[in-house]
């Protein structure tokens, strides 16, 4: 009787001890998990800051109806030159040949020198009453005569007409407020090497004027 018991007991026990590897091999070969692992590093980003730009204040005239030379790279005004200047009536020929009222300064060429030749500028104050400032100040190139600087104001031609009657030139400049009464003058185009002077131009009937006089050097490489 305990020999019919034993004996199946140890065959159940023997065939589950044969199946029990091929369990266990059938779990090993199946196919792990797999996970990709991306390392990013932390980056701090940075920002760039823009340098502010220093604004610039413009310097203002000291006195008024007085222009100034601009000079740019100094953010500073220049005074011109004061110069006295004659008005001068010639008539030619009696009339046949014309006539010319001019202003004559003493001394070929001015003291107050500017060596650049474009981005020229002044300033200018006015007492605030001044409308259309271009039309009481005027900016005339004047020529070397005979020693003396001269600027052909108005010119009258005769019945015998003469190519030397009128010396020198009106300069057109335009005007623009960066204040109050305070004005820029840009020049309408570049000017040329040579002697020129400002005047107001208010009242015409005057013997002598103030004429704010400077020159214009070229540089050697121009």
């Amino acid at each position: 009787m305990q020999q019919n018991i034993i004996i199946p007991l140890i065959i159940f026990t023997t065939t589950l001890f044969m199946e029990m590897p091929a369990y266990a091999q059938a779990k090993t070969n199946l196919p792990a998990d797999r996970y990709d692992t991306i390392i990013v590093k932390h980056q701090t980003r940075i920002v760039k800051k823009t340098p502010a730009v220093k604004e610039i204040i413009l310097p203002a005239p000291e006195y008024i109806n007085q222009p100034y030379y601009y000079d740019k790279n100094g953010n500073r005004l220049l005074k011109l030159e004061n110069a006295n200047a004659l008005m001068i009536v010639k008539k030619k020929t009696l009339g046949l040949k014309g006539a010319k009222q001019s202003l004559v300064m003493d001394a070929p060429s001015s003291k107050i020198r500017f060596i650049a030749k474009k981005d020229i500028i002044f300033f200018i104050k006015t007492s605030g009453d001044v409308i259309d400032l271009t039309s009481y100040i005027k900016l005339y190139q004047f020529i070397q005569v005979e020693q003396k600087r001269e600027a052909t104001i108005t010119s009258k031609e005769g019945v015998l007409s003469d190519k030397d009657l009128a010396k020198g030139k009106l300069i057109s400049f335009n005007v623009k407020m960066i204040s109050k009464d305070n004005y820029q003058v840009q020049l309408a185009e570049q000017l040329e090497a040579g002697e020129y002077g400002f005047i107001w131009v208010k009242n015409m009937e005057l013997k002598e004027y103030t004429v704010f006089a400077f020159g214009v050097d070229w540089k050697s490489s121009d």
